[in-house]
Order: C-alpha cells, then sequence, then structure tokens
C-alpha cells in the first residue's frame, strides 16, 4: 500500500495536492492525508502498513514547509523507525529552477537515515504554481511528462534518480513578469494596490 502525505499549508486547492492525486491516479491501493497535528498517530497507522510514502510539499525558504518538519521531528523524537520503508518526495517551488529545492532534499534525506528509512528518489519542480492550469499546459508539458515518468517508478517500487524540472520554455524576465501580474491580482482581492506590494 501507498501513503500520500499532503505538506502544504494551503487549506485547499494546493499544487502538492494536485500532484498527489496525479500520481494516485495510477496506483492501486493508496490513501492520502492532509498533514495535521491531530492526524498524526492515524497517518502513522498508514505508514505502518505501507511499504511506500509519498511526502508531497512546497519549498518554504530552502526547506520543507514546518508543518513536515514538526512531522519528521514527531517520529524521530518518539524513535519511531521505519525500517525498510520507501520514501519518495514531490516538491516544487515559486523559482522557476527545481535545482532550488536541492537544499530541503537533502534535509529529507538526512532523515530518511535517521529513521532508516529507503530515500528512493525525488522530483523537483520549478514554478510549480503554474502546472496544471489549463492556460500554461504548453508550458508545463515537459514537467507533467517527468511526473509520468516518476510515477511509474514509484508505481514499480523502482529507485529513482532525483529529477529536476525546470521551465525552460520561460526566461526569468518572462517568469517575473508572469509573477507580478499573480501577484498584483491577489493584491487586489486584499484591496492593495501595485505601489503597496512593491520595496520601499
Amino acid at each position: 500500500m501507498y501513503t500520500l502525505i499532503n505538506g502544504s499549508p494551503k487549506p485547499k486547492g494546493s499544487n502538492s495536492l494536485y500532484f498527489l492525486k496525479n500520481i494516485s491516479s495510477k496506483l492501486n491501493k493508496y490513501k492520502i492525508y492532509e498533514l495535521k497535528k491531530n492526524k498524526y498517530e492515524e497517518i502513522l497507522k498508514s505508514i505502518n502498513e505501507s511499504d511506500t510514502i509519498i511526502f508531497s510539499f512546497p519549498l518554504y525558504v530552502d526547506s520543507p514547509t514546518s508543518i513536515v518538519l514538526s512531522f519528521l521531528d514527531y517520529i524521530i523524537d518518539r524513535k519511531i523507525k521505519l525500517d525498510d520503508k520507501l520514501i519518495y518526495i514531490v516538491i516544487n517551488c515559486g523559482f522557476r529552477e527545481g535545482k532550488q529545492n536541492i537544499t530541503a532534499i537533502n534535509i529529507m534525506k538526512r532523515w530518511c537515515e535517521k529513521v532508516n528509512a529507503i530515500y528512493n528518489g525525488s522530483i523537483m519542480i520549478g514554478a510549480g504554481e503554474i502546472i496544471g492550469k489549463e492556460k500554461y499546459k504548453f508550458i508545463s508539458r515537459k514537467a507533467l511528462k517527468k511526473l509520468r515518468y516518476f510515477t511509474n517508478a514509484i508505481k514499480l517500487k523502482e529507485k529513482s534518480a532525483d529529477v529536476i524540472v525546470t521551465m525552460d520554455l520561460l526566461n526569468n524576465k518572462l517568469y517575473c513578469y508572469m509573477a507580478n501580474l499573480s501577484w498584483n491580482k491577489k493584491g487586489k482581492l486584499n484591496n492593495l494596490s501595485e505601489s503597496d506590494l512593491k520595496l520601499k
């Protein structure tokens, strides 16, 4: 069985959950969990019944999110061992370059060592916010193709290389322009002007 853990703090519509649902569509027996403290024991029960665990989360300051880190610490503090469990990681960031996720992946690798789990690969996605959105389908095609290959490795329980996805069809200038459009739109929803969003 597979246990899929969504480590995004967003209450709904997270990209991390989108990736997990994409992966789970190719799996047979699985459970998806939102990572919340009051569900730790339920998640651990599922982990005990599984041979494969998939974490999905966004990059926050070169690190997994605080809710992911809290869960990892919970397992270590209670000296819980995940002997021979296969761990796969799906991580996305707001940077265009997927390599920005490497430090967070190294944190996950070290955690796997401490709990005796088997780190079995990751996919590090740049510009994660645009994946899965219909209007950016052409741009995100390469990322989704790599996600399919990664999903196949998970399904077969094979070790995967660490896959880095960079949005090559976007240069930095264009990507920043698109990001600013998004931020300005969100600003308006919160009664903020473009000048309010700029550094003073």
